[in-house]
């Protein structure tokens, strides 16, 4: 599923130089100091984890320059002093760009990790519920977050408002309750049949309104365990369970997704996986110096 490993060289480097320019505008002061080196370095683990990233960051060193061998496959299991790059260049380019392959390592392998941990617990409970993320992402990063998501075995949900039509909450205040039933009734002659329709409802009442409109997902947005039974009820009566699929978000975490896995549930999305995950460590370290340039 991960689409992103289509996207051409040239539009990542833009990206990832766009992240190393925001960390020296104006060059690195203090390396026009140190003597350029011909070196050797290693970027290991210093967590266990999944790693992701890997690709992105050979693409950045190499752009300047900077030779690297990966020495594990992207989104594999890790553990504390396992060594992920080898890097041979000038010590003053690899001092560069150092922070900027370690943070972006760091964040997206927190979000794979934890994306993993989810899906292996979907899977222990002999369900068959996608975990997904949501467009609650880092501004200028979402690109690289919805990445780690699917590394992690996730479903990174919409990419951007182009992706589908979700009519949440703010959308159906805006409609207001009484031209609600006409906007949704002419909502699929509006709506090319390339793009899938969902439907956020925050109760049961909004539930049973707009299920004749026959969405292709409905979210259940911030219902309580008992309700989302009889969501999962409702839906299976009016036979429409095989057609329309079901998501639950809001509220979810790793302590309580537990309480999600539910027989009928087809979605569980979770804000938690892009805005509260902890990131996961790694060292950069210079291991050997071959020589001195000057």
């Amino acid at each position: 599923m991960v689409c992103m490993k289509n996207i051409p060289n040239i539009i990542l480097e833009k990206k990832l130089l766009e992240y190393l320019e925001e960390d020296m505008p104006f060059g690195d002061v203090t390396g026009q100091f140190i003597p350029n080196t011909q070196v050797i370095a290693f970027l290991k683990a210093k967590e266990s984890g999944i790693v992701c990233g890997l690709p992105y960051v050979k693409i950045l060193m190499e752009t300047l320059g900077i030779s690297v061998k990966t020495l594990v496959e992207d989104g594999s299991r890790i553990e504390p002093g396992d060594i992920l790059l080898e890097i041979q260049g000038n010590s003053v380019d690899i001092i560069v760009v150092e922070r900027t392959v370690l943070n972006f390592l760091m964040r997206l392998s927190g979000i794979a990790s934890q994306t993993r941990s989810l899906v292996e617990r979907v899977k222990d409970a002999g369900l068959r519920i996608r975990i997904a993320g949501t467009r609650k992402t880092t501004p200028g990063f979402r690109f690289f977050e919805k990445y780690a998501i699917e590394m992690g075995g996730g479903d990174p949900h919409r990419w951007d408002l182009s992706d589908m039509v979700l009519i949440k909450e703010n959308h159906i205040k805006t409609i207001g309750e009484d031209g609600l039933n006409d906007f949704l009734k002419n909502l699929h002659k509006r709506v090319s049949f390339s793009k899938k329709i969902e439907i956020e409802v925050e109760n049961l009442s909004q539930l049973k309104k707009i299920l004749p409109y026959n969405p292709d997902i409905i979210m259940l947005d911030d219902f309580s365990i008992e309700d989302i039974h009889k969501a999962v009820e409702l839906i299976e009566k009016v036979n429409l369970k095989q057609k329309i699929l079901l998501e639950v978000s809001g509220g979810i975490t790793p302590e309580n997704i537990q309480n999600y896995f539910i027989e009928g549930i087809n979605i569980l999305s979770l804000g938690f996986l892009t805005h509260s995950v902890k990131s996961l460590d790694f060292s950069l370290k210079i291991n050997e110096i071959l020589n001195t340039k000057g």
